[in-house]
């Protein structure tokens, strides 16, 4: 037996080592399609070993994730990764099940919600209902909560013992919180956390579970400055440990950490895979500087007040989640202000700040100096404040409904009105304070088929226009695709383009190009730059990521900081 096991790592992997995944020069499709049908990667070559640290960087929307799918078993690798090994040489060597083994964690796809129905995001805000008053351990982590009466448990059905924690994995457990920086979060409403938190708290979530190898697709996506080292840090720990290993999935524009040591490029239907500084060269960053034009708009830097903050508190109980904006911060027409967060503790204040701008959050209107477009929050009706502010943010894409019946067009055209149902003529509202005339309605179309063709596929999507197809032509299809049915890229993209659509006078962009490929981000920066936001406007680009802000202070931004729940403008 022995004999015959060296003999086959010898003669499939050349080397002595058993590595841990390899493809060899294969083809990869989807499953149903023939061998003659366009694979998904093509002559893909992949052999990972041991004491290697893997980050796999995609150019586009969903490339990264397609690479994760193909480990995960969820595509058809042909020829198929010899016997015995197969695909997890190393697993399988060890008697392990490969595909029981793997966890994979993506950060840019949305919650399931049944019926791809709305659900109102808002809610974390006032958590009222019993529901939201669901804490983070009780939610995500149940099997450290001690039963209340121990000597009463009973066995499981299956006769095992009730399910737990032993003493080894919960101190194990509280390390892990504590160096990840959520100890204190345990016990608070889940509802009431910040992105940042929740999705280190999936991450956790995912090492309890023990795979061999785990997979997160941009893990650093909405994660605030000073905690990204940390996360990196612990990421770093439990993969030098093997418990598990982990390969990060990155952006183009994302920096690579130190630890890791491999690349897997993914470009189209390519993959170029090696050493870190060999395989960096061939990664187009999308660079904040290098894309301005030359030649930039005049903007005005007077304009009518669009938002207007004086001492502004946000507290739940005890904790104060925006606390001290005592000074007059302001948001005229024209400028852009980028509201960067830099906290000294998570949860920083950057989705309580997005929460009031929108009038969201119960208590902007118990705010005593919150003015909102000229007029206090308090007297602004909801719809008419929907329908005066664009906005995108992970809370959004989340909500937002995906059922069948959701074309593209019509997800463009809620944004009119701010709504989440299609309505009116042409699907593109009925008017908020009155209703639309037939001008109206002839402007609402012409300007969904302006951002069709500034930010459809033709600007992003390489082969788009073929055949002598127009730009319009290109628009007209992807405007009847269901909303449902595209990439997480391809609807971040549709989202922008209703943050857009109706010209409002204030633009709220937050983690902006979230799940977008690089020609997404770029077609959007440059559509943002180059009119798509007119001197009428304000924009609020809230980030953890100064360089995503697609103007600079020599367009007239203003930086607005979020340090420990307290803003100022720098």
């Amino acid at each position: 037996m022995l004999s015959k096991r060296v003999i086959g790592v010898v003669n499939h992997y050349s080397t002595v080592r058993t590595p841990f995944v390899h493809i060899p020069k294969s083809n990869v499709y989807r499953f149903g399609d023939s061998n003659t049908a366009s694979p998904v990667f093509r002559d893909l070559s992949w052999t990972i070993h041991e004491n290697e640290a893997w980050a796999v960087v995609g150019s586009g929307a969903g490339e990264k994730a397609t690479l994760f799918e193909t480990l995960l078993g969820h595509l058809r690798i042909a020829p198929i990764p010899p016997p015995p090994g197969g695909l997890f040489p190393a697993l399988t060597e060890a008697g392990r099940d490969p595909f029981t083994s793997l966890v994979f964690v993506s950060f840019g796809n949305r919650r399931r919600v049944a019926g791809g129905a709305f659900y109102d995001y808002s809610a974390r805000y006032g958590a009222v209902r019993e529901e939201d008053r669901i804490t983070l351990r009780q939610s995500m982590f149940p099997e450290t909560i001690p039963p209340a009466f121990p000597d009463l448990e009973l066995p499981r059905a299956d006769g095992e013992a009730p399910k737990g924690m032993s003493d080894a994995e919960r101190r194990a457990f509280d390390a892990l919180v504590d160096k990840i920086g959520l100890s204190a979060f345990l016990d608070l409403p889940i509802i009431a956390l910040s992105n940042g938190q929740t999705r280190r708290a999936r991450i956790i979530k995912a090492v309890l579970r023990k795979p061999e190898l785990l997979l997160l697709d941009e893990p650093l996506t909405g994660l605030d400055v000073q905690n990204r080292p940390t996360l990196l840090e612990v990421l770093r720990t439990l993969h030098a440990a093997k418990a598990p290993r982990v390969m990060l999935g990155l952006r183009t524009q994302d920096p690579i950490p130190e630890w890791i040591t491999h690349v897997a490029f993914v470009d189209g239907s390519k993959v170029v895979v090696g050493p870190k500084d060999d395989v960096v060269l061939k990664i187009t960053h999308v660079n904040g500087v290098k894309d301005r034009p030359v030649v930039q708009t005049a903007r005005s830097t007077q304009g009518k007040l669009l938002v207007d903050m004086q001492n502004v508190n946000v507290k739940y109980g005890p904790r104060s989640a925006s606390d001290g904006i005592s000074k007059a911060q302001t948001v005229k027409q024209s400028p852009s202000v980028a509201a960067r967060s830099n906290p000294r503790h998570s949860g920083s204040g950057k989705t309580t700040l997005l929460s009031l701008l929108t009038g969201d959050h119960p208590q902007s209107y118990t705010q005593r100096h919150l003015h909102l477009h000229g007029r206090s929050r308090s007297r602004i009706p909801t719809p008419q404040l929907q329908s005066l502010t664009g906005v995108l943010s992970p809370e959004l894409f989340d909500a937002f409904p995906r059922h069948g019946g959701m074309r593209v067009w019509d997800a463009i055209g809620t944004g009119f009105d701010g709504g989440f149902v299609p309505l009116g003529r042409e699907n593109v509202g009925l008017g908020v304070l009155q209703p639309v005339t037939d001008a109206d309605v002839a402007w609402r179309v012409d300007r969904c088929w302006e951002v069709l063709e500034a930010l459809g596929p033709a600007t992003w999507e390489t082969g788009a226009i073929s055949d002598g197809a127009s730009a319009r032509a290109v628009a007209e299809e992807f405007s009847k695709r269901k909303f449902v049915d595209l990439s997480v890229g391809e609807q971040r993209m549709v989202l922008l383009m209703r943050a857009l659509v109706g010209r409002a006078p204030l633009i709220l962009l937050d983690e902006v190009w979230s799940g977008m490929g690089e020609g997404m981000v770029r077609a959007a920066r440059r559509y943002l730059r180059e009119g798509g936001v007119g001197p009428e406007q304000g924009v609020v680009v809230i980030t953890h990521w100064e360089e995503e802000v697609p103007w600079g202070t020599e367009d007239g931004v203003k930086r607005f900081k979020i340090d420990g729940g307290v803003g100022q403008i720098e």
